[in-house]
């Protein structure tokens, strides 16, 4: 039980802050006319979480860490990222 709990409140705590891939499926649900319209951005959006807590949960993090120049490419890649949304947006 107390895993499940864990689980939970680990999860909420994963969707509540607001992000900028969240603040971005928010926009879509709230410039779509139809719920069928910005299914396409919530569905890529849980895929991409879920793909993301698996390679989480499976220990991807100890590889990165192990190599620097991962670790800096990975960053590089996430900051154009952010600037690209926040010009975006």
């Amino acid at each position: 039980m107390y895993a499940i709990l864990h689980g939970i409140l680990l999860a909420f705590g994963l969707i509540f802050p607001l992000g900028a891939q969240n603040v971005f499926v928010f926009n879509q649900g709230a410039t779509q006319p139809t719920y069928f319209r910005a299914l396409p951005a919530i569905l890529t959006a849980a895929l991409c979480d879920t793909f993301l807590i698996l390679l989480a949960v499976m220990g991807v993090s100890v590889i990165v860490f192990s190599f620097e120049w991962l670790k800096t490419i990975i960053f590089l890649i996430g900051i154009v990222f952010l600037i690209f949304m926040g010009w975006y947006i």
